[in-house]
């Protein structure tokens, strides 16, 4: 014999009825049943709110019952006809009928008991298991109505009763051991020794299952339900989430205590005590195989992962008692937990410092004050003389339970949690573990709750990790930024374990937002015209709204206002990428506030391409100074525009005709001159000269300005090219006067000493400056390591694919920190 209890989800429709009704008819083939059901999909929430209307003396708890009404008799319309029809609504009929007066004797009194509610909220499973058991009648298979009122024996807490044991096994014995065809009992309701209504607590359909099922000696409890099982964590909020074929009895209990909605709590305690294991089904895909809950065997632990399940309760409140008259006091924690227990105060979490200075609660938010009001009643002499401290209340709290048999004696459980959320930014609040080690509870803000379950999941479930990555920005280091992880991104699934998922693009006028991935191949139609906030802070407010795990922003623009934001980015644990130079050659505050927030952030911030787009300068730098090196100086070219210019001068021709040339081939601005004026290798030079620790403003760098001073003003682009030419004798004799020496002239720049200059600088033909082709850049260390040889880096220093493949080489470093 086997118990099913069916949940309100399966019993929502007529068709969904019929559903259960096959599914019945099946199993009967093979075995005996008892069915349990619970009240119809939203009804038990109807009868609460009419109840709670009718106490309050608003007369509109009658289009509730109304609704309550046409509800049943449009299923029953739908499931009878003839006779049978008339039967059932007579039944139905007179259910509604002491509905109605109950109902109206609250309106009338004005006054709603937890006697009366308990009465109230049972109504749901009475109706529903009138319409089960008629439906299968008609259908050919003997059945019999059973209230559980007659069998479940309780005491008097109307609204969460507990059972008495011995009694209720022995009427359960005596009703349905001998019944005949299959019996549907309501679930969720019991009765005290008085005979009054009572009922299990939400959920207690489940419960009912479990004492018919220990009472009667079933073979199994099927749980049916409207998913496919026991999920790793709840699958709408963690969509990596999977079906566990199989959990221990004590997994399923902490869990259902610690937020599963899938299982009432008290549901596997008859069922362990018998023996009898438990399954939950899914009535609308039967054939899955569900979830298995009985004693580990050795089929049943296929996967031998430390961590079993993940669960969460999105509302919970923090009671805190501290002070140090606490301390060593015998008898503070039973007066605790006594005065809560004697008003039913469910304690969901208790946390106590070794100190014995603190003892942290958490409650239900709907029990909050009134739990406060007791504790303070209670020791309001020890807070009188400054014993204990004035009990504190703290809102907008989530629980999360991390669950596992195998994390007993495992080590590194502890470790790999905390690392995985501080990575993240998310603070917990309170730690709880009891000494099985079976569970791990902690406490976070709400707002982090989605973000905790989805980073702690993919750090114990999933051998691939995540990143989120948004980006400002849609110009060409972005465009090359997205083809390039788009070709790779199953080659990085494949080899290294790690999905790069696009979350968001915007620009200036639109963006794209989505939290399952951005199509990079179809990124430009999808992004949409902007509304809401307008400017990069609207961009950024979003992104937090999504508060997803793993995220990195990605600065693809050349904006002020955007690199303005990266201290509040990292004082968020948003770790930050950027190609973009104004933060970190920016004003000497604003560069201090970015190394502030990254000392006090757990995230990363990465620049490697502000100073060689895709070249390793800032890496090898620190690389250098991290292993104990001293840099005596750094020499270089670090714009590609001015290497092409003088590697060309240096071959023959006239300085204006190669300027035109480097403009015509896209090497330069559209105003040659902003290349020319040596503006943008001067921040590369401060940013070097930061990295080394000196204190310098941009004004700090001697920058020798390539544009002559007749030709700075406000002038048209063709007009300076021609003006230009006045200066083609000067490079020439320059190079002429060099080559006498033998050398050449470079455009570089050089830090020594906490001075930086740029200019134009004669150079041996010997030098690694001299032998630069194209547009590549280079820089030279000389250290006291390298000083006889000195290191030297060089490559191409410009270009929308090697600036994106180093913004990619850095997000692919935050990437193995984060994952």
């Amino acid at each position: 014999m086997k118990v099913y209890k069916f949940g309100g989800s399966s019993l929502g429709t007529a068709a969904r009825i019929m559903n259960v009704a096959d599914i019945i008819d099946g199993a009967l083939r093979h075995e005996k049943l008892v069915i349990v059901v619970s009240a119809i999909q939203r009804v038990t929430d109807l009868l609460l709110e009419s109840a709670s209307k009718a106490g309050s003396g608003d007369s509109g708890y009658r289009a509730i019952l109304d609704e309550i009404e046409q509800m049943h008799f449009g299923i029953a319309g739908e499931l009878f006809s003839g006779n049978g029809h008339e039967e059932v609504a007579a039944s139905i009929r007179a259910e509604l009928d002491e509905l109605g007066d109950v109902i109206h004797g609250i309106y009338l009194l004005r006054e709603l008991s937890d006697r009366s509610l308990a009465l109230v909220s049972g109504f749901g499973e009475r109706l529903s298991a009138r319409l089960v058991s008629a439906f299968l009648s008609s259908k050919g298979l003997a059945s019999s109505f059973v209230d559980a009122r007659e069998l479940i024996v309780t005491d008097a807490n109307y609204a969460d009763a507990r059972v008495v044991s011995h009694a209720t096994e022995s009427r359960i014995a005596a009703r349905l051991g001998s019944l005949q065809g299959v019996p549907v009992v309501t679930g969720f309701i019991a009765s005290a020794p008085d005979g009054t209504s009572t009922t299990l607590g939400r959920g207690g359909s489940d419960y009912t299952a479990s004492l018919l099922g220990a009472a009667l000696g079933a073979a199994e409890i099927w749980i049916w339900t409207d998913v496919d099982g026991f999920f790793s964590a709840d699958p709408k909020r963690v969509r990596d989430a999977r079906i566990l074929p199989f959990i221990s009895y004590a997994e399923a209990m902490e869990l259902s205590h610690a937020g599963a909605k899938v299982l009432h709590p008290l549901a596997v305690q008859p069922a362990l005590k018998a023996s009898i294991p438990l399954l939950i089904k899914n009535s609308f895909n039967p054939e899955a195989p569900g979830t298995r809950i009985a004693e580990p065997g050795g089929a049943d632990r296929l996967v031998q992962h430390p961590v079993t399940g993940l669960t969460s309760i999105n509302k919970i409140v923090l009671l805190n008692m501290s002070g140090s008259g606490m301390v060593g006091v015998p008898g503070i924690a039973s007066r605790l937990f006594s005065c809560l227990a004697r008003h039913r105060i469910n304690i969901i979490f208790i946390s106590q410092a070794s100190s014995e200075q603190s003892i942290t609660l958490a409650i239900s938010p709907a029990q909050s004050t009134k739990a406060k009001k007791i504790m303070e009643e209670e020791f309001c002499r020890e807070i009188a003389s400054r014993q204990v401290d004035s009990i504190a209340l703290r809102k907008n709290l989530a629980l999360i339970a991390v669950v596992g048999n195998n994390m007993s004696g495992h080590p590194g459980v502890s470790a790999q949690l905390f690392e995985t959320l501080g990575k993240n930014g998310i603070n917990v609040v309170a730690v709880a573990q009891g000494a099985n080690e079976m569970n791990i509870s902690l406490v976070v803000d709400s707002h982090d709750e989605d973000k905790s379950l989805n980073c702690i999941h993919e750090s114990f479930f999933l051998s691939q990790g995540k990143v989120h990555l948004f980006i400002a920005g849609t110009g060409n280091i972005a465009r090359s930024l997205l083809r390039q992880i788009a070709a790779h991104r199953q080659n990085l699934r494949r080899e290294n374990d790690l999905d790069v998922i696009v979350s968001g693009m915007a620009n200036t006028r639109r963006m794209v937002i989505d939290d399952r991935g951005i199509d990079l191949d179809n990124w430009e139609e999808a992004m949409q015209e902007r509304t809401g906030p307008a400017g990069i802070m609207g961009y950024i407010q979003l992104m937090k709204e999504r508060n997803l795990h793993n995220t990195i922003f990605v600065d693809c623009t050349a904006s002020s206002d955007v690199s303005e934001m990266y201290p509040a980015l990292l004082c968020d644990n948003i770790s930050v990428v950027t190609a973009n130079k104004l933060g970190m050659a920016g004003p000497w505050p604003l560069y201090r506030q970015i190394r502030d927030a990254q000392r006090k952030s757990n995230a990363r911030f990465l620049y490697e391409t502000n100073v060689g787009a895709g070249l390793p300068i800032i890496s090898t730098l620190n690389d250098l100074r991290n292993s104990g090196d001293k840099i005596i100086s750094i020499e270089g070219v670090f714009s590609g525009t001015l290497s092409f210019i003088f590697n060309e001068l240096r071959k023959g021709g006239s300085f204006s005709d190669i300027v035109r040339k480097a403009k015509d081939a896209g090497y330069t601005e559209p105003d040659p001159r902003d290349d020319l004026s040596g503006a943008d290798f001067a921040r590369k030079m401060l940013i070097l000269g930061r990295e080394l620790g000196f204190t310098l403003e941009y004004g700090d760098i001697e920058c020798e300005s390539l544009v002559p001073e007749d030709c700075r003003g406000e002038m048209p682009v063709a007009a300076f090219l021609e003006k230009l030419q006045s200066v083609d004798g000067r490079y020439a004799a320059e190079i002429e006067t060099a080559a006498a020496e033998g050398m050449t002239i470079a455009y570089a720049g050089s830090i020594c000493d906490g001075k930086a200059s740029i200019g134009v600088k004669r150079v041996p033909l010997s030098s690694p400056i001299a032998g630069l082709n194209g547009s590549e850049n280079i820089v030279v260390f000389t250290t006291e390591r390298y000083r006889v040889t000195p290191l030297v880096v060089r490559g191409p220093g410009a270009g929308g694919e090697v600036t994106a493949g180093g913004v990619f080489a850095d997000i692919l470093r935050i990437a193995s920190y984060l994952v």
